[in-house]
């Protein structure tokens, strides 16, 4: 009788231990009492529940299974697995014990609720919508539902309708979990960066430790060139996570943006070290030594983070350029040549690997792409710019006029295009010019 009696103490214990967030030892208390008796069906429920809260989803399932085995018609340990199966990705079998909800007791609104998220998750946003429409029939205002088929339209890019559900979650509940913070990711995928700025603020004064939402602010600020305000907000994510990786890459690229490059070395190098294969370290350690003019090891950087970033497009494009900065063209014309491989209709890839070609004096073919590039983006300035010195290199003045022409027309701004097109205009000194202008040492990758 004793130990029935010290099992049930565990169990009050571990309510206590939950309410003050000391999860670990909560659960400890839990699986304690269930060894002393294992038929109580609220006590594995509840262990669910503290596993759910630790993030530790996968033994959430284990214990709401357990619970489940003594009591398999219970609506709320039925509901749990579910929405833990989902995050689990185990779609299938999330549905089951959420469809099974519905068998039991169809007014059940949460098995409906959680479901859209079930579906949304599979990419089947039309079933998502469906069981939106059903919740309602049983409960008309759930901010719950809303917040869910939010994302649902997100997920398809339907941002107006995404923002009016999470508006109108936060109507019915002011203080919705992360309702503004998705508001923010909205506003800000349509480019509105000043109200994106207001929700995730208005998100951080709901939950000023929110690490997440103040590391997406942090990122937001770095965007709209509030650097200062940006580094406050990541020095205060690493305060509260002194792990959080993204913080500290973060300050990396702040440290970048205003020139101070020793610091983003050092920024970077501790994010490797803590993940060799964090995405892009390497590239922007690359970027940071190749500012302080340490081109040897920028180039070992940049060639390392060739080696873990496969085939991503945009880190193939940034290698590139930069090994092109750090005058390794050959290496830079083979990573480019990869880039074009994988999207070759891609005009500023096409213009790049055309660039490389120039810079290593192979005119036609940095001629040819060049022309693809045009194709693809008729208005492209800056390859016309190019293709005019490329045809004035080679000699032939009427093309390199006729690309500088069009050039001008586009970008009459461009001091580069001005001086290019003032030259080419003026008859009579082509020998002067092909003396003096060198104009291999002038292919440019971006406009002015």
């Amino acid at each position: 009788m004793s130990g029935w009696i010290d099992a049930e103490r565990r169990v009050e214990r571990a309510h206590e231990l939950y309410g003050q967030g000391r999860l670990a030892e909560a659960a400890a208390e839990l699986q304690a009492a269930i060894e002393v008796n294992s038929q109580n069906a609220s006590w594995y429920f509840n262990l669910g529940l503290t596993m759910e809260a630790m993030e530790d989803y996968h033994h959430a399932c284990k214990a709401y299974g357990q619970a489940l085995e003594l009591e398999p018609y219970d609506l709320e340990t039925l509901c749990c697995m579910g929405i833990n199966l989902t995050r689990l990705g185990r779609y299938a079998e999330a549905l089951r014990h959420l469809e099974q909800i519905e068998k039991l007791d169809p007014t059940y609104e949460p098995s409906y609720c959680n479901r859209i998220v079930t579906y949304c998750e599979m990419g089947e946003h039309q079933k998502a919508e469906e069981m939106f429409y059903l919740a309602r029939l049983f409960k008309e205002q759930c901010p719950i539902c809303l917040y869910n088929i939010g994302g649902s339209f997100y997920a398809r890019g339907m941002y107006d309708r995404a923002i009016d559900c999470w508006k109108q979650a936060l109507q019915l509940d002011e203080k919705y979990p992360q309702a503004n913070a998705c508001i923010a990711e909205a506003l800000w995928a349509q480019g509105k960066l000043t109200e994106a700025r207001r929700h995730y603020q208005a998100e951080m004064d709901l939950d000023p430790d929110d690490v997440d939402t103040c590391s997406d602010l942090g990122e937001l600020l770095v965007e709209l060139g509030q650097y200062e305000d940006g580094r406050a907000c990541f020095e205060r994510v690493l305060k509260l996570a002194p792990d959080h990786l993204g913080a500290r890459f973060g300050l990396g690229e702040i440290a970048l943006k205003q020139r101070r490059f020793s610091n983003a070395e050092a920024e970077f190098l501790e994010v490797i070290k803590a993940d060799p294969h964090y995405p892009t370290a390497r590239l922007q350690l690359g970027r940071a030594l190749l500012r302080q003019g340490r081109n040897a090891k920028a180039v070992e950087s940049l060639l390392c983070e060739l080696d873990h970033c496969g085939d991503d497009p945009a880190t193939l494009q940034d290698v590139g350029l930069l090994l092109i900065e750090a005058r390794q063209t050959t290496k830079a014309n083979s990573v480019l040549r990869k880039l074009v491989r994988l999207r070759p209709r891609d005009p500023q890839a096409r213009h790049n690997l055309a660039v490389s070609f120039f810079m290593l004096d192979r005119l036609d073919e940095g001629i040819r792409h060049c022309r693809r590039a045009l194709k693809l983006k008729p208005d492209y300035s800056v390859a016309l710019y190019n293709l005019a010195l490329a045809h004035f290199q080679k000699g032939q003045i009427s093309r390199a006029r006729r690309y500088a022409i069009r050039a001008m027309a586009i970008s009459p701004s461009s001091q580069q295009i001005r001086r290019l097109f003032r030259r080419l205009a003026t008859e009579g000194v082509w020998s002067k010019l092909a003396g003096g202008l060198n104009p291999m040492r002038r292919f440019r990758n971006m406009p002015d």
